[in-house]
């Protein structure tokens, strides 16, 4: 009797903790920029406005471990950040005119904007100190005008327009040197990225045209999913879905880890950058030790009885 009490006792709580705990279903936060809007899904694709006084013309959106949520504000020259609760602030200055555009944030923290205008690529620390990470003001960098298609991995990935020869690359840099590796990718020609994301595994995903292609992490492509309408931002929830926004369709499509797609969400005005925001790290734990602490006590009880 002792030991069924305390299987039922465990249950409950474990039961209890598992309800509580963000992301049992799909608990991060899927976020879209529309306009001068920046749009909050749940996961039945249900949108209400996240952000919107003071934004002009957002051209980047991205987010950091601890559910920090960035907006790379180009109408400010400025990028905003968002807490976990929702509270905005200014960052950090862009310290461009040339048209920032595109963001992008590695495992340390640090942010990585591109410059559309200017050809070259900023780095914001931590401390929103920003510096030239690639390239400078005055000769940019071997005249590559990158899209605002950004995303980190094992170094920088960035998307070209290829240097006015008709072809779309990605190329790839170093994180802590900025040293440049040369060409991660070619798209083909006239096939320009608009959005780069990571899987748990490492390969590439890059959108452009009405496809998205996949590079294994030694830069082999084969097409994922095509038949979309200008596909635009890319980002990879915790449960390794793939989301889309679907500029020319005003949808954003979901793709389950067998690449099986559907509509997420619908009606939208033109969405453009994705970023998903995962749970805090101290709330995982908090659940963990829970977990942990109810089945000790079991084992305890099964012992004494």
């Amino acid at each position: 009797m002792k030991t069924t009490l305390a299987v039922s006792t465990a249950s409950f709580a474990l039961s209890f903790l598992l309800a509580a705990a963000p992301g049992t279903s799909r608990a991060d936060n899927l976020f879209v920029v529309t306009g001068n809007t920046v749009e909050e899904f749940n996961s039945s694709g249900v949108g209400t406005t996240f952000a919107s006084s003071g934004l002009d013309g957002p051209t980047g959106m991205a987010s950091d471990s601890a559910g920090n949520l960035y907006v790379l504000n180009a109408g400010n020259l400025a990028i905003e950040e968002f807490t976990p609760q929702g509270v905005g602030s200014v960052f950090a200055r862009t310290g461009s005119n040339n048209y920032p555009k595109g963001l992008a944030c590695d495992s340390t923290g640090d942010l990585y904007m591109g410059d559309q205008g200017g050809d070259f690529i900023w780095k914001v620390t931590p401390q929103g100190v920003a510096s030239i990470f690639v390239g400078s003001p005055e000769g940019g960098y071997a005249n590559a005008s990158y899209t605002g298609a950004m995303a980190c991995g094992a170094g920088l990935y960035a998307g070209d327009w290829g240097n006015d020869s008709g072809s779309g690359y990605v190329e790839r840099f170093g994180l802590g040197t900025g040293a440049d590796f040369g060409v991660f990718a070619s798209l083909g020609a006239n096939n320009y990225p608009n959005g780069l994301a990571f899987d748990s595994a490492g390969n590439l995903y890059a959108s452009y045209n009405n496809t998205v292609e996949k590079f294994t992490p030694s830069g082999v492509g084969s097409v994922f999913a095509t038949g979309l309408s200008s596909p635009t931002g890319l980002a990879f929830d915790s449960a390794g879905n793939l989301y889309v926004a679907n500029s020319g369709n005003g949808t954003i499509e979901e793709f389950n880890t067998n690449g099986v797609g559907s509509v997420f969400a619908t009606g939208l005005n033109s969405p453009t950058f994705i970023a998903i925001q995962v749970p805090e790290p101290s709330t995982w734990a908090m659940v963990a030790v829970g977990i942990a602490a109810v089945l000790g006590g079991l084992r305890l009880r099964r012992r004494s009885s």
